[in-house]
């Protein structure tokens, strides 16, 4: 937990998630339009790690669909 949500935050969150469930397939991460989603840091993760971002455009809700 930090006072901040930086890409570094939520970077270390998403590995610790990796880590712990090992995931077999492809799992979809859903963020919001914060500026740490759009880093490069954030985009080489999800691909290093086979994961898909699930953010769409402003008011497309579609991405929060079960």
């Amino acid at each position: 937990m930090q006072a901040r949500q930086t890409t570094n935050v939520v970077l270390q969150v998403l590995l610790a998630a990796v880590w712990r469930r090992k995931p077999k397939g492809r799992v979809m991460v859903h963020s919001d339009q914060g500026s740490q989603f759009f880093s490069m840091e954030w985009a080489s993760f999800l691909k290093h790690h086979d994961l898909q971002p699930s953010m769409s455009r402003r008011g497309n809700c579609h991405d929060n669909a079960p």
